[in-house]
Formats: structure tokens, C-alpha cells, sequence
């Protein structure tokens, strides 16, 4: 025992640090849901064929368990390492579900808009995709399920990136309509994801119409997940004031309603110093008074599917709008 003391004693700090370090830098971390990941993908049907790739393009960005993808595509990502490989097959349950008969509607040809031909997609008022299915002279008939319903996937996946949720926060504004401001948002590198939604209103369970109506207390936000890395908060304040004109109380362009203020809810007390010190500096750059409201986010609810990144997928004109990183396109909706 003596001997081992004494050599124990012998050891000098650095080596053992040193020690510490490698050891430290061969720890494997695997992705786990809440984290962030880029993953380049192949999807094949049973026959072989392949029905959609990433591969030539850029990764597929997402949060594991966000709902942003299909439940099976979450299960073939989580455990994999950075530069980690797997391939797995997905029953219809867990990809896009079974057939639904009910999904299947017809309505009259004579209220269809003209040039419709079977085998066609179209986009829904609600933003919903259908394809057309048959078309006569009395009917139309649309088919809601997806193209892929009833089908088992096989996904041979590929993580590129992973950061981990230690490194995600996240940041609530309101900047009037939420479709603008969160292309803005997907823009700016180090946000990792947008959501938009409806925050500090009273009514549980909002609907837009609801919203809309101006009855339920909420303002139309967007919801932005960032790299804390990479972007910090004080940067995505920026954004948010040079994206909407902040001097305007429950308006923005041609949109009235207390759902349109300008606001910032925020999510610690570090956001809400930060959030005051930027609402001081901002008002030197305009000539009557600031009115965003910055208080505490609560009661946050997520809009409806369809309006998830509106314009980035076409908004009402089927146009979409570039939402990659950087990108300085004229943003409609505000500009």
C-alpha cells in the first residue's frame, strides 16, 4: 500500500490532466431527441425504386422529436454518432399511416378551377397538398392522403451534424403577420429552426380564425431555436427590429389587430435585460416612440400545419421564397 501511495504521489497534475483530456475527447456523443442534426438520406420502396434523396442536395435540417419529420425517420437518426450510418425499414404506421378512404372528396366540376387533370397536385386554401384523382364532367375528385400513404419506407440515413440541446435556446417576437418574419428568421445562420404561433393571449387551444377575429389576447409569433454557438441572442434582436416598422401599435402594413403588435416574450431574465437594452438602442434610429411591449412569453401555442413556413413552401401564390441561410431576397409580407 505504501509503494502504491508513494507512485500515486509521484504523478505530476499535467500528466494527469493531459490524461483526462484524451480520454475526454474520445467520449462518443450520440444523437438523443431535443438535439439538432443535418442528415443526408436515400428512401426506397419494397421494389427497389427510389422514391426521394438528399444526396446532390443539402441536408435534411431538423430537431429529433420536434414532428418536423416522420416518427420512423426520428427513430433511424437517434443514437447514430456524427458521420454515423444506418438503414431501416418503416411499416406505413410508422411513416405516412395507412390509406384513409375518408381522405378521398369529390365536389362539383362546375366549382373546380379550369386546366385540373388527373395525377395533378394542387394546393388547398389551407395549404394542405391533394392530388387529383379523376376528373369529369360532373366532378372532381381529390385524393388528401399522401402520395406515399400505405406504403412501407427503407431509409438509408446519414448524420452529418448533430449539436446537442445544451447548445439550443430559444427566442419568441412578434413582428405583425408571422409569415415574413419567420423567413426572415430561417435566414440567419445559427437558427436551426423556426415555429410560428400564437403567445400571451388568454384562450387555451387558439385557432387562427380565433386569433384573427381579435378575441383571444394572443399576438401572431414566431418561434425561433438557435445555436447558442453560433448566433447569439443579441443578433436575432436585430432581426427582429429591422424587420417591421416597431413605432406602429397593433398595426403593421396593411394588418390591424392586437394580434399584430410588435412585442418581444421572452424566455429568462437575461433575455429580458438584453431585450430592454435593445429596445434603448433602437429607439435612437427612429423618430417616434417604440411600442413593442417585452414582457415574460406565456401561454404559447403552435399554429396550424399550414402555416408552418409559409412562404418558404409558396405561400397563397405557389411561388416559394429562398429560405437559406444568408439570403437577401425581398421578403413579401412587410419586404
Amino acid at each position: 500500500m505504501a509503494m502504491l501511495c508513494k507512485r500515486l504521489a509521484d504523478c505530476r497534475p499535467t500528466a494527469t490532466w493531459a490524461t483526462a483530456r484524451r480520454f475526454a475527447s474520445t467520449v462518443v456523443v450520440r444523437a438523443a431527441p431535443r438535439d439538432y442534426c443535418h442528415v443526408h438520406y436515400t428512401g426506397t420502396l419494397d421494389d427497389g425504386s427510389t422514391f426521394d434523396s438528399s444526396r446532390g442536395r443539402e441536408p435534411l435540417e431538423f430537431i429529433i422529436g420536434s414532428g418536423k419529420v416522420i416518427k420512423g425517420f426520428d427513430r433511424a437518426v437517434t443514437g447514430l454518432s456524427q458521420g454515423g450510418t444506418r438503414k431501416l425499414r418503416l411499416d406505413p404506421s410508422e411513416a405516412y399511416g395507412e390509406v384513409d378512404p375518408n381522405a378521398v372528396i369529390s365536389f362539383p366540376a362546375s366549382k373546380a378551377p379550369e386546366g385540373l387533370e388527373a395525377g395533378m397536385q394542387v394546393q388547398l386554401s389551407n395549404g394542405m397538398v391533394a392530388r387529383v384523382k379523376a376528373v369529369d364532367a360532373e366532378s372532381v375528385t381529390l385524393d388528401l392522403n399522401h402520395e406515399l400513404a400505405g406504403q412501407a419506407l427503407t431509409f438509408d440515413v446519414e448524420l452529418v451534424k448533430l449539436v446537442p440541446t445544451e447548445r439550443l435556446r430559444l427566442a419568441t417576437f412578434a413582428a405583425g403577420c408571422f409569415w415574413g418574419p419567420e423567413l426572415a428568421f430561417m435566414r440567419v445562420p445559427g437558427v436551426v429552426g423556426t415555429e410560428v404561433g400564437y403567445s400571451n393571449g388568454t384562450a387555451q387551444q387558439p385557432s387562427y380564425e380565433e386569433v384573427c377575429a381579435g378575441n383571444t389576447g394572443h399576438a401572431e409569433v414566431v418561434q425561433v431555436t438557435y445555436d447558442s454557438d453560433e448566433v447569439s441572442y443579441e443578433r436575432l434582436l436585430e432581426e427582429f427590429w429591422s424587420r417591421h416598422n416597431p413605432t406602429q401599435l397593433n398595426r403593421q402594413g396593411g394588418d390591424e389587430g392586437t394580434q399584430y403588435r410588435s412585442a418581444i416574450f421572452t424566455h429568462s431574465p437575461e433575455q429580458q435585460e438584453a431585450a430592454v437594452r435593445s429596445k434603448e438602442e433602437a429607439q435612437t434610429r427612429f423618430k417616434e416612440p417604440i411600442v413593442t411591449v417585452i414582457e415574460p412569453l406565456s401561454n404559447y401555442h403552435p399554429a396550424e400545419p399550414y402555416h408552418q413556413q409559409y412562404l418558404a413552401r409558396g405561400g397563397r401564390f405557389g411561388r416559394p421564397q429562398n429560405p437559406s441561410k444568408g439570403c437577401t431576397d425581398p421578403i413579401r409580407c412587410y419586404g
